[in-house]
Formats: C-alpha cells, sequence, structure tokens
C-alpha cells in the first residue's frame, strides 16, 4: 500500500523538480533566438522541452489515483493549471507581451516554486495585455 502511493508522489517531485529546472534554463530563451541561426535550434528544443513536460504533467494528472491528487490538492499543487501552463509557456516562449510572464506565473504558482514575479506584476501585466500595451 506504500508505495502504491509512495511512488506516484515520488514521481511528482521528481517532475516538479524537472519542470523547474527547465524554467530556470528557458529564462533567457526568447525572439532574439528566432533571428539568430545558430540559436535558432536551442529556441525550437527549449519549445519542445516544455511542450513535453506539459504532455508529462497533464499525463501524470489524468492517470493518478484519486488519493494521491486529493493529496496533492489538499498540499496546494494543481497539476492541471501547471500542465496548462506549460504548453502555453511553450507557445509564447517568442512573445514579449507578457504572456510569457502570466505561464510561467501560473506554473510557479501551480507547482509552488519560487517565482521571480508577485502577484502585483503579474496583475500589471495582465492589465497591459488586456489594454494592448
Amino acid at each position: 500500500m506504500t508505495s502504491f502511493v509512495a511512488k506516484p508522489i515520488i514521481d511528482f517531485l521528481e517532475l516538479r523538480r524537472k519542470v523547474h529546472e527547465e524554467l530556470v534554463y528557458t529564462g533567457n530563451i526568447g525572439l532574439m533566438d528566432l533571428q539568430n541561426a545558430e540559436r535558432r535550434e536551442k529556441f525550437e528544443e527549449a519549445v519542445e522541452r516544455l511542450r513535453r513536460l506539459g504532455a508529462q504533467v497533464q499525463a501524470m494528472d489524468v492517470g493518478m489515483i484519486s488519493l494521491v491528487r486529493k493529496i496533492l490538492v489538499w498540499t496546494g499543487f494543481n497539476l492541471t493549471q501547471s500542465g496548462r501552463g506549460l504548453i502555453g509557456l511553450s507557445n509564447s516562449l517568442h512573445t514579449q507581451d507578457g504572456s510569457r510572464a502570466l505561464h510561467s506565473y501560473a506554473i510557479e504558482k501551480a507547482f509552488k516554486l519560487p517565482s521571480d514575479y508577485t502577484a502585483e506584476m503579474i496583475e500589471d501585466i495582465r492589465k497591459r495585455i488586456s489594454r494592448g500595451i
């Protein structure tokens, strides 16, 4: 019974660690990399890694037993939000409108990771995006 609950939690924590590592690693990859032929490949790899992690998180969310899901929700984790955020981040890696920050923040909040953004900063970004600035 212990491994029935413990193994999925350990797998979740390992995936959470990988997500954090990828967020830090891709933090400086963006639009400029698309314009540089040498760095374009790194950009495309980063997009692929983020999408793959998003797919892994979503698959874990779908396949998780209800007891483990309840434990994770009770402790404040949100796999659905994180999986969607990773896919969204992979789609917005090239943008400069602030949507990238919104996705990163959603992932960090859902996985209870440290963030470079405060809730106030995110609200300001949301307001700028809604006004088209």
